[in-house]
């Protein structure tokens, strides 16, 4: 495609192999379905969870899936980008971005779309990309939650002693430290569940559980509900 003048998104499906190229215009891939490996430069985003992946101008990437596979794709011209402030390359599918999901899904069809409505909503995904000054532990929490972490490590991140950290982790995010990577663990499984064909225990492995038991005790007692009823009943409201 030629230079984009504004801001255009829709809905793309990617390959198994890999793609390799560069482009003058910045892209900004959210996952419908599916998990997308990305590498951006020398910077890998795996295709382990669903992740928000931002692309900037004139950068040599690639991208591949071994899914089922379904993404909205902006391409942006450099002038939308901000001048004074660094984006993230990627960025965890939480509970704003999959609000953004739902809006895109109102907004895209399968042909090629630009409107102000979705000008004004990138301005407010550029403000979720904005790398902001987050402490070290939760930073590592977020990039390796599906590895066995130890309070003590996380507290020598932040210059704590671990039960003062473990104090000022619940005072600045409400929850215990374990308990949040409990939560993300549990969060990424319900995305794996809904837009991957991975089984129980390849979905356990993914988010950091041995055994498919675990997930599945833990993910009941969050949900009231369990991973396989939990996957039938998100697949029936996407048909």
């Amino acid at each position: 495609m030629g230079y984009p003048d504004e801001i255009v998104c829709d809905r793309r499906t990617f390959a198994e192999r890999p793609h390799t190229h560069v482009h003058p215009w910045a892209q900004l891939v959210v996952p419908i379905k599916g998990t997308l490996s990305v590498t951006v430069e020398s910077y890998l985003v795996k295709d382990d969870r669903q992740n928000v992946v931002y692309i900037p101008p004139a950068s040599l990437h690639s991208f591949h899936s071994r899914t089922a596979n379904r993404f909205f794709v902006f391409d942006i011209p450099s002038a939308y980008l901000p001048k004074n402030s660094t984006l993230l390359l990627d960025h965890f599918l939480d509970n704003r971005w999959r609000a953004i999901q739902t809006l895109l899904g109102d907004e895209v069809g399968e042909k090629p779309t630009s409107n102000q409505r979705l000008s004004d909503l990138f301005r407010y995904m550029l403000r979720l990309l904005e790398k902001r000054c987050y402490p070290a532990s939760l930073e590592y929490i977020h990039q390796f939650y599906h590895r066995q972490i130890t309070i003590e490590e996380l507290a020598g991140m932040e210059h704590y002693h671990p039960s003062y950290y473990c104090e000022w982790f619940q005072k600045q995010f409400g929850l215990s430290p374990m308990a949040y990577i409990r939560y993300l663990r549990l969060e990424n499984a319900k995305d794996l569940l809904a837009h991957t064909e991975y089984n129980l225990m390849q979905i356990a492995q993914q988010v950091g559980y041995r055994h498919q038991s675990t997930l599945t005790r833990l993910f009941q007692e969050r949900y009231r509900i369990t991973p396989t009823a939990y996957r039938q009943k998100t697949r029936k409201g996407m048909k």
